[in-house]
């Protein structure tokens, strides 16, 4: 109880620290959820979840989209996390408004549960009941779970700033420079893999950090780019939004229940507030996701490798979206690949894209370190807690040892945030 309690002070402090208005809009969001909740039971139950549900959305989409972004002297700042918080509130809202579990009773347990700091910024989403009950009913706070959760920290910063650090170097050179043809080529693929440590990489920090804590949250990745389809990949890309999407957008509209044009419309309309929510410049990524998410079924061929190879392709050229913030951009240099043939160009300046050939070496490395980690991580985690007390803190030594040598950070580096912080 001490403990949850210190730990509630300390993520609100924290949190306050990175901007005031942070809490102020956290806040709002945490009380008019809770208090609201405890409402459902009078006779104004559907008018209170509405209004409820309205109050939070305009916040989230007001800051989102920046509706006065040109009025300049607010001086507004987007809340730091607030994607993710206003998705984890709507969700304990629609989930006791059908009486799925209770309104809390708690206002500080309700509180912990959806300001507890490590998965605020970069996710995973969790549900309300999930958090709740790995915080204060399932945690186990013991040496195995601190050794597996530092490991998992110290691999995830070793993501980052080993292989995400590295790429971002060339795609952030490709793209502010005016590459076109096959450079943007090189660079979705490269950004797949970024995006991919970087963003895999903050989530298990967060899980890292949890598990020390013996709280156990939801992995958020499995394996993605092992996918044969986009649809098998969005089961395994972050899972925790596409499962609050299947649960709460999907389904609602009907699903798969009435027929395959239905079905696909509710599909494109899942996709399209994937987008949403991702930011307005998203809009056709989430579409496009969508329709590949259709159709894609029908594109795979007997052959495993084939049709992980095309889906990879399929999903790094989507990214485009992400690395020109303008749509049209973003189609214009995909196109670019087909109609500037310089493939041999692009081998001849290999090197001239920002990284040596050492840390190219470095990076070919450490990726395939990550992937075959990903097929292994069950028998890898079974491993790590069987081996020695000396074995275990060699492996630690050295993961501190391999991100201070080969880490991309310090003077002269510019050492970003996570990409999916920004969401």
């Amino acid at each position: 109880m001490v403990i949850n309690f210190i730990l509630l002070i300390l993520s609100l402090l924290i949190y306050a620290s990175l901007g005031i208005t942070n809490l102020l809009f956290i806040l709002f969001s945490i009380l008019t959820s809770f208090f609201a909740a405890k409402l459902f039971k009078s006779k104004n139950k559907k008018i209170i979840f509405i209004i409820t549900i309205i109050l939070n959305s305009l916040v989230f989409f007001f800051f989102k989209f920046m509706i006065f972004k040109e009025i300049t002297s607010f001086n507004l700042i987007v809340p730091l996390g607030i994607s993710y918080y206003t998705l984890q509130i709507i969700s304990y809202l629609i989930d006791v408004y059908k009486n799925k579990y209770p309104a809390e009773k708690s206002l500080w347990k309700y509180m912990l549960s959806v300001a507890y700091l490590p998965h605020l910024f970069i996710g995973p989403i969790a549900k309300y009941d999930e958090i709740k009950d790995a915080i204060f009913n399932n945690r186990k706070t013991n040496w195995s779970n601190f050794y597996l959760g530092i490991t998992r920290v110290f691999w995830g910063l070793s993501k980052k700033l080993i292989i995400s650090g590295r790429i971002a170097i060339i795609t952030n050179n490709i793209t502010t420079n005016n590459y076109s043809g096959w450079y943007i080529l090189l660079a979705v693929f490269l950004y797949s893999i970024q995006l991919y440590a970087d963003f895999s990489g903050g989530i298990d920090v967060v899980l890292g950090l949890s598990k020390i804590l013996g709280i156990d949250l939801k992995e958020n990745f499995d394996s993605p780019f092992d996918s044969q389809s986009v649809k098998e990949f969005w089961r395994r890309w972050h899972i925790s939004l596409g499962r609050w999407l299947k649960e709460y957008i999907y389904i609602p509209l009907g699903g798969n229940k009435h027929g395959t044009f239905r079905k696909n419309i509710n599909l494109l309309i899942t996709f399209f507030i994937s987008g949403l929510w991702h930011g307005l410049s998203f809009l056709l990524w989430g579409i496009f996701h969508g329709i590949f998410v259709m159709f894609g079924e029908k594109l795979k061929t007997p052959f495993q490798i084939v049709n992980k190879i095309g889906t990879f392709v399929l999903i790094s050229l989507l990214w485009c979206f992400f690395l020109w913030s303008d749509p049209f951009i973003a189609l214009k240099m995909i196109g670019s690949i087909i109609t500037d043939f310089n493939l041999m160009n692009v081998i001849q300046n290999i090197f001239n894209l920002g990284l040596a050939l050492s840390d190219w070496i470095v990076l070919i490395i450490f990726t395939t370190t990550l992937f075959i980690i990903d097929k292994k991580q069950l028998l890898i985690k079974d491993k790590l807690l069987k081996i020695s007390l000396e074995f275990k803190l060699i492996i630690l030594g050295t993961m501190i040892l391999f991100i201070l040598l080969f880490g991309i950070y310090g003077i002269g580096f510019n050492v970003n945030e996570f990409i999916y912080s920004n969401f």
